[in-house]
């Protein structure tokens, strides 16, 4: 037998002494037993897309003036530099520690080893 004797509860009614099964109920209907948990303060996500809204390589292109070598350095059209500016290239993982370890505490070891991840070209 479980420890603390046999459990007594109430479909629907919270209980006082556990704070984990505590819960805020509103009116529901006759399906859910009258009563439903409150749903949560988050909000709705926007529609969903359906199978029929995907484009498929079939699909006539959405850019009919435009070559599909745009972009490239080979064929018609714009080469890369219609792409606009690259971004950078992620950072190195440890840089990034040390930099964080520098806001923590300041110390000129960090310094030196910054120094060096610079020198590196890290």
């Amino acid at each position: 037998m479980p420890r603390g004797g046999k459990r007594q509860g109430i479909p629907g009614k919270g209980y006082s002494n556990r704070t984990d099964l505590q819960m805020d109920y509103e009116p529901g209907n006759a399906a859910t037993g009258g009563i439903r948990p409150k749903s949560p303060d988050r909000p709705i996500p926007g529609p969903l897309i359906g199978a029929d809204q995907v484009p498929n390589l079939s699909d006539p292109t959405n850019r009919p003036n435009e070559p599909v070598t745009a972009g490239i350095a080979a064929g018609p059209g714009p080469g890369p530099e219609a792409l606009g500016p690259m971004p950078p290239p992620p950072a190195d993982p440890v840089r990034l520690a040390v930099q964080a370890m520098m806001l923590l505490t300041p110390n000129p070891d960090l310094v030196r080893v910054l120094n060096r991840l610079t020198y590196e070209g890290r």
